[in-house]
Formats: structure tokens, sequence, C-alpha cells
């Protein structure tokens, strides 16, 4: 049993190893694919992007080992289903369950590592990978002229080029404006040709320029009365020009503004984060509720408005205690409302509408403050949640490769690959909706975050089931078969389905002239069934067979007819000729004739002729399954009196008496 467990250990941790480095590779090319733009053209030293890619993988880790764990379990089973080193085992007496023992083990062990990494590593990879792109990201990026465009990425220059040469890196047509005294555009040089080289330390610029024209406007005397606009013009061949380069040195922020994100906590950080959230959430609910009851809906009347009128109540003397008290009594306000002056109303519809603009404000910047603070905690939750759920993901994948394996006994990268990818597809769609849900706070953090991982456990629990008891649930070949044979393409011949009848001790003393008489009567049954089967391809026909079915006698014997014969002759001494036995196998299999059968309840026939694609679809199938009877007929016809002729060969029969 060591052995064996040293055998399945040592077949998983390779195919681990190598989905594991592939999965982190292509999820690394697709943050790469996500964030190229912010990367290219930026004169990122290569130690900085090299630096960048480091973090990213190893952020990237607890997301790649579930799926190297299913991708590897399956090829890993699948490899030894196909080579029937499962059947071998089982045969011995050995479970799957058993099989995969060791295999428990080992992803067990990997789980734990997946939390302690996702716990441990991640925080830390993430806060330095998300300052570090922060930092790119405020990168300027190099000099990148476009013809036909103004090019500011140079402090206080602005440029501009007509054409530009690929090879030689000369641009043609240049004006350049120096915008350094802060006077405008006061200083403007035009060139016929150009060239901008950036110096070995990418500090600063070098434009050489030939054959151009500087002008530059001179400061006036702001003594003088009329201005004048004095300026100058320089021509020359050739100029060069230095230009100090700022701002394209990599910046690096302090890591300590993104500490206390999310996802640069650990378990204890992120549950200590939550508490404090959830307290502060609810001293800003009671904060609410005060305000709105104290500022908003008892609000302190205006001055300007005369108080209401107060009038006294009647005083009532009480039977028992004979004691006078005053009685409530409804106030009318629409009717103390219009005693008021008209100048009076106006002034307080106003003041209400004043209010309750106020209070409506008040509530929906309080609302939606309120619901930023519920996002925060939900993310805060869900980043809780994922450091348990991908760690748990990986046993629970195995659960699923590794039966999944044992059922379609299909090894390599090929169709290993495409079920992996399908089922982690599906189980990330599946977390991505459970954690928007839980974003927009209308389930609890536990039931969207696992709701992924208990769908995965059922699946799992369903294909060990399934492997265990050898079903061919998943097996694709099985499927293949029921749809070729549905639409009447199924390769396998009649002797396939008689083949078993070899074996049998007992035999059938078979004549040549029997043997010629059933041939004859095939021949004949054939023929009359073609006869039959071809009036039924009309239209008219197939509607009468939807409303009024009727089943072809015909046809029926000589389905019974040509199975008969085919378990004569594999029991008798002709089943032994190679001739014969090969001319058999070109027999095709004969359907019987209630294979498109419809129910028998009149009302659904009747529903299945009113609804014309339902109709359609019944027409069409049941029209090819005629044509392809009608095929096979004709082939039974014609082989059935090929064969006849054929016995009648001496040499055939050299064994055999008359």
């Amino acid at each position: 049993m060591k052995r064996l467990h040293r055998l399945i250990t040592f077949s998983f941790l390779g195919p681990f190893a190598m989905t594991f480095f592939i999965v982190l590779f292509l999820l690394l090319m697709q943050f790469l694919w996500r964030w190229i733009d912010e990367l290219v053209g930026k004169g990122l030293d290569f130690k900085v992007i090299l630096e960048l890619m480091i973090y990213v993988s190893a952020s990237l880790v607890p997301m790649a080992l579930p799926l190297a764990v299913l991708l590897s379990s399956l090829m890993t089973f699948g490899n030894m289903g196909e080579y029937y080193e499962l059947t071998a085992m089982k045969a011995s007496g050995i479970s799957l369950q058993r099989i995969m023992f060791p295999l428990i083990l080992l992803v067990f062990l990997i789980s734990l590592g997946a939390f302690f990494f996702a716990n441990n590593i991640t925080p830390y990879t993430n806060l330095k990978m998300k300052s570090l792109l922060y930092d790119v990201r405020q990168q300027r990026p190099e000099l990148h002229i476009k013809e036909g465009e103004f090019f500011n990425g140079i402090d206080n220059y602005s440029i501009r080029i007509n054409r530009k040469n690929q090879v030689t890196n000369i641009m043609y047509d240049l004006k350049i404006y120096d915008h350094t005294q802060r006077r405008g555009n006061v200083n403007v040089i035009i060139a016929d040709s150009g060239k901008m080289e950036m110096t070995d330390d990418k500090r600063n610029v070098l434009v050489t320029l030939w054959h151009g024209i500087s002008y530059t406007e001179m400061e006036e005397d702001r003594k003088k009365r009329y201005n004048t606009y004095p300026h100058r013009t320089d021509i020359f061949g050739e100029q060069k020009i230095v230009i100090a380069l700022t701002g394209f040195d990599l910046q690096r922020s302090d890591e300590n503004i993104f500490k206390n994100y999310y996802q640069m906590l650990n378990v204890k950080q992120l549950a200590r984060a939550s508490d404090s959230l959830n307290t502060e959430m609810s001293k800003k609910n009671k904060h609410f509720q005060h305000s709105l009851i104290t500022y908003h809906y008892f609000k302190v009347r205006d001055k300007s408005i005369p108080s209401l009128p107060v009038h006294p109540p009647p005083l009532i003397t009480d039977s028992v205690t004979d004691m006078p008290q005053q009685k409530d009594t409804p106030v009318n306000f629409d009717s103390l409302f219009a005693s008021y002056d008209p100048a009076v109303r106006k002034r307080i519809i106003s003041s209400a509408l004043a209010n309750a603009r106020s209070a409506m404000n008040f509530i929906e910047n309080t609302a939606s403050n309120l619901k930023y603070e519920k996002k925060n905690i939900r993310k805060h939750e869900i980043e809780w949640h994922k450091k348990y759920t991908l760690s748990i993901a990986c046993l629970i994948f195995l659960f699923v490769g590794a039966p999944l394996g044992a059922i379609i006994r299909k090894g390599g990268m090929g169709m290993p690959t495409v079920i992996s990818t399908v089922l982690f597809i599906l189980y990330y769609v599946i977390s991505l909706i459970g954690e928007k849900i839980v974003r927009e706070s209308l389930v609890p953090s536990y039931q969207g975050i696992w709701m992924s991982s208990l769908i995965l456990v059922v699946v799992g629990v369903f294909l060990t089931y399934k492997a265990t008891n050898d079903s061919s649930i998943l097996n694709v070949d099985t499927y293949l078969s029921y749809v070729r044979s549905f639409i009447g393409i199924d390769k396998q011949n009649i002797l396939d389905r008689k083949i078993y009848l070899s074996g049998k001790f007992q035999s059938v003393d078979l004549s040549r002239d029997a043997f010629r008489s059933m041939l004859q009567t095939l021949s004949y049954q054939a023929t009359e069934c073609k006869k039959s089967i071809r009036e039924k391809t009309r239209l008219r026909m197939i509607v009468q067979q939807i409303l009024h079915p009727k089943y072809d006698n015909n046809l029926t014997g000589l389905v019974i007819s040509y199975n008969k014969f085919f378990e004569q002759i594999v029991m008798s001494k002709w089943f032994s000729i190679k001739y014969i036995r090969d001319r058999l196998q070109e027999f095709p299999v004969l359907d019987h004739p209630d294979k498109y059968a419809l129910p028998e309840q009149y009302g659904l026939r009747v529903l299945v002729l009113t609804l014309f694609p339902v109709f359609l679809t019944y027409a069409i199938l049941y029209y090819i399954s005629l044509r392809r009877t009608i095929a096979k007929l004709n082939f039974i016809r014609e082989k059935t009196k090929f064969l006849s002729e054929a016995i009648e060969n001496p040499s055939l029969l050299i064994d055999f008496d008359n």
C-alpha cells in the first residue's frame, strides 16, 4: 500500500508543479494585458518591472493553487483511468476513496500553506504591488512625439512636427515654443529638420536643429508711451539646445498611505477593522436619527410667522371627584391656516418647503455616506472570507477533479485542460456574482462568498459517488453514441449487437437451402417495407401519422425476422466462414418503427401539430428517419441477393454438406 500511495503522490506532484507555473504565468499575462497601457512608454528600469512582476506573481498564488489542484488531479486520475490502472486497483479491492487518501493529505497540507500564504504573504505583496503600481501610473511618459500633434510632455516647452523618419529618427518641419520665461509664446524656433536624443543619465534631452530661424520678442521699455514690440530674429544652420527633464524619474510613495487598505490586512486586522467600522457606522446611525428628529422633524419656529391662536378648552366636571378638568379638543389645521393673512400663509408655505428640502438633502447625503460605509464594511468582510474560501477550494477541487478524471478516463493536457478551465470559470463567475450581491447588501457576507464553494461541494460529492460506482455519466462516447443512434447515423452494425451469441455452446444446424430461403425472405420483406415507407414520406401522411398513428406491421415483422436471422447465423457453422462473416459485418442496425412515436394523448398530438416549430422539428426528424430506413432497406435487399448468390460458390462450402 505504501508503494501505491507513493506512486499516486509522485504521479500528482509532477502535473501539479507544471500546471501551477502554467496557471501562474497565464494569470500574470492577464495582469500585463490589463495594465500594459500604464507600463509602456514610461522609461521604467528593468529592476522596477521585475520587482512589480514578482509582487504580482506572489499576489496571484492563492488563485493559481485551486486551478492547479483541479487540473493536476484531473490529469492524474485521467491517465490512470486511460491506462486501466484504476480498473486494476478496483479489481484488487481498493476503493476510490482509499486511492485518493494520499492526495487528500497532500492537498490538505497545500490548503494550509495556501491559507498561510494568503494571510501573511499576500497582504505584504499587495501593499508593495499597489504602492509600486500607483507610482508607475503617476510616472510621466517618455518622449514620444507624434506627427501633426503638439507634444507638451516637457515642462515649459511645446513641440510640433509634421513628419518623422522612423529609421533615422529625423524630424522635419519642427516648431518649438519656449515658455521658460512664463510670458507666453515670446520665443519660437522653426527648423527644417532636427533630432532629439536623451543623454546617458536620462536627465536631459539634446535637441539638434538644422536650417532654421529663432524668433524672440524683447522686453519692452514700460516708460514709452506707445508699444513698439521689439523682437530679434536669428538665422542658423545648426543649433543645439539642452533641455532639462524634470518629473521623469520614478518617485516612490510612502507605503503607509496604503497599509490600511483592506487588501493589505490579514485575518485579525480585517476582523478588527470590521468591528471598528461597524461601531462607527452604529454611531453615525444614532447621530443621524438624533439630528433628523431634533433639527428637521421638530424644527424651531420661525419668529417672523405669528404663533397659532390658542383657545382654552372648556372645563368639564368629573362625576366622581367633581374636579374641573381640561379636555383636549382636536385642532383643524386647515381652518387655522385659512385664518392667517395671504402674506403670512405664503411665508408659512415657503418655510415648510425649505424645511422639507433641507430634510430631504440631509437624508440623501447621509444615506449616500452610510451606503459608502456599508460597502467598505462589506469589502472587509469579503476579504476576510476569501482568505478561507480560496484555501478550502484547493481541497474541494480535489474531490471534483479526481472523480471526474476517473469517469472521463482521458489524460494528457487536452480534455482535462478544457474541463478544468470550464469548471474554474464557472466557479469564478459564481464567486463574482456572490461578491456582487454581498457588496449590494442583498445577502449576508458568508452566504454570498461561500455560495460557490457550497455548489462545488455538492458537485464533488455527486462525482465521487458516481466515480465510486463506475458510472459513465460524463463519458463522452456514451452521449455521442446516443446522439448518433437518435439521428440515425450510428456506426455500429447489427453483428456487433449479436456477437455475444458466438460464445454459447449450443449451435444451430442451418442448411444451405434454409440459409438461402432466409435471405430471399429478407429481400422480399425489405422490398415490401420500402414501398409502404415511401408513402409515409409525404407531408399528408406525416400529419396523419401525428393525429392517427399507425404502426407498420411489415416493418415490425422485418425487424423481428432480421434479428432472428442474425442470431441463427452467429450460432451456426456459417459464421466460421471468413468471407460470410465479413459480408455480415456490412449489414446495418435496423431501428424499430416506433422510435419517433409521440405520446398516446390526443391533445398532446394536436398541440404538436398546432405549434409550428415543434411540428417542423418532428416532421424533419421523422422524414430523415424514414429516408435512412429506406436506404437501409435498399442496402439489405442488395446484400441479401448478393449473399444468396455467393453461397452457391463451391469453394466457400467445401466443408459443408448439401
